[in-house]
């Protein structure tokens, strides 16, 4: 058995073991192990999240999140785990995993989603074990940078930079009311944006920002980044266009205008995740260049009244 410790904080040491973690199994792996939004609330603190760090002998062998969305009544938890490539087969994904299912049943929460990235054999035969069903397909699309057209921008339409400080509370009014279902993208608060706006990736350039007869309709925020064995990508991070708005091609000018402005950042890929279900979304995109990388798979299960497989006690063999 590894030493576990379960914070509801990460210590600035925890951020810089998992931190490691991290680029190890992206070396390996070929793809970020983890996605961005359960670490950065960790690293705030939060009654409601759980980071599981699982060590031998100091060092740190895997790492799992947990956030809890939803209402007394309807909650679920979502977790993302992953395991140093030098300490794979040794039974910590399963130890992690058990951990993260205790943890969420602790919580109220009724359901637990587990996110497998870049979905593979042993990711699929762990839910299995455990007791998960696939729900959801995150797609992975990619474009490279050759032939990007130019934008006509239509009358009474305009894009500009977001404007840090000044935009906040527009833009959270915004994105919560297209998002406002979304567990990840929905909800968010001046922390969740603050902590984004001071990642060292955080370009303001690269946040842009559509108006329609001066009010702000959508946007669309890019992430460029060196990525091990991808080189420089430019991640359409985040998208969207208020209700009001739809309909009138403000998403395919959205998409048009950010490749433009990821070509003058001259990344050598362009990057986009969507849900496999979002079939309006997957065609935009096709037609505007992307192809399939990879994919994601979100797998679930219920809690209440279940006891965990494989580990009925909450704990896993080593």
């Amino acid at each position: 058995m590894y030493h576990v410790e379960i914070v509801s904080r990460l210590a600035p040491a925890h951020v810089d073991q998992v931190s490691a973690l991290i680029e190890a199994a992206a070396r390996s792996d070929g793809h970020a192990p983890l996605g961005e939004h359960k670490f950065l609330r960790l690293q705030r603190g939060d009654d409601l999240a759980a980071a599981v760090l699982a060590f031998q002998d100091g060092e740190l062998a895997g790492y799992a999140h947990a956030v809890t969305y939803g209402e007394r009544d309807d909650r679920r938890a979502s977790c993302e785990f992953v395991v140093h490539p030098g300490f794979r087969r040794r039974g910590v994904g399963r130890q992690l995993l058990s951990q993260a299912i205790v943890h969420a049943s602790t919580q109220f929460a009724g359901r637990l989603d587990v996110w497998a990235y870049n979905d593979r054999g042993a990711g699929r035969r762990m839910a299995v074990q455990f007791g998960f069903r696939p729900a959801r397909r995150l797609l992975h699309l990619h474009r490279h940078m050759r032939d990007v057209p130019g934008v006509v921008v239509p009358a009474g339409v305009a894009f500009r930079a977001f404007h840090a400080g000044v935009d906040d509370g527009p833009w959270l009014a915004l994105n919560n009311r297209i998002f406002a279902t979304h567990p990840e993208n929905g909800a968010w608060t001046r922390e969740d944006l603050q902590a984004r706006v001071g990642q060292p990736w955080f370009e303001a350039d690269d946040f842009l920002v559509v108006e329609v007869e001066g009010e702000m309709a959508g946007f669309c925020w890019l992430k460029v980044e060196e990525r091990p064995g991808e080189g420089r990508v430019g991640e359409v991070y985040v998208i969207g266009v208020g209700a009001d708005h739809r309909g009138r091609g403000l998403g395919r000018l959205l998409l048009a205008r950010a490749l433009e402005q990821l070509r003058a950042r001259a990344v050598e890929v362009a990057a986009i995740y969507v849900d496999e279900s979002n079939t309006a979304a997957v065609g935009l995109y096709e037609a505007s260049g992307f192809h399939y990388h990879h994919v994601d798979v979100c797998y679930t299960r219920a809690l209440r009244g279940q006891a965990s497989h494989g580990a009925p006690d909450g704990r896993a063999a080593a």
